[in-house]
């Protein structure tokens, strides 16, 4: 395996890159992939940028992933993900963000659909609390998840 990561200044933001490939890595994920147990070489490549200045302007993320099964009676395994998040919302040092995306999947199977949406507050200098909702979609006629959370974060 191995990764190639850039960072820098672009468009009056920070930058950073991903390029990443893996070898003879298992690939069994509970979510599209369950049946396939076996060697596959993979290459991601994902961006992430923040906007110098905090407001309307989001931070974006994205990635996307394939591998390549070398069992030949499996079709090529892909997912994706792009997310966003606004600094300072309400109140300085909150945030608000979601995600959508893919699990990795067959190509000739139903996509699959996950989405999250939080926000995070600062109820002390020392404590953070995120609550968040999220619903999966596999692609089947399955009823859809939904779930919550509540994530506190405490810094000393």
């Amino acid at each position: 395996s191995w990764q190639l990561f850039y960072e820098g200044e672009v468009f009056d933001g920070s930058f950073l890159a991903q390029l990443g490939y893996s070898y003879e890595q298992n690939a069994g994920l509970a979510i599209g992939t369950a049946s396939f147990d076996g060697d596959h070489s993979g290459y991601s490549i994902a961006a992430a940028w923040k906007s110098a200045d905090s407001g309307l302007m989001p931070s974006i993320s994205t990635g996307y992933s394939i591998a390549d099964p070398e069992d030949d009676s499996y079709d090529q395994i892909d997912s994706w993900y792009v997310g966003l998040e606004w600094n300072d919302v309400f109140i300085e040092g909150n945030s608000f963000g979601g995600a959508v995306g893919e699990a990795p999947s067959f190509e000739d199977v139903d996509d699959n659909f996950m989405w999250e949406v939080y926000y995070s507050f600062s109820v002390t200098d020392n404590i953070t609390v995120t609550p968040a909702i999220f619903g999966i979609d596999d692609g089947t006629d399955a009823d859809e998840i939904f779930g919550g959370l509540v994530k506190t974060t405490f810094t000393f």
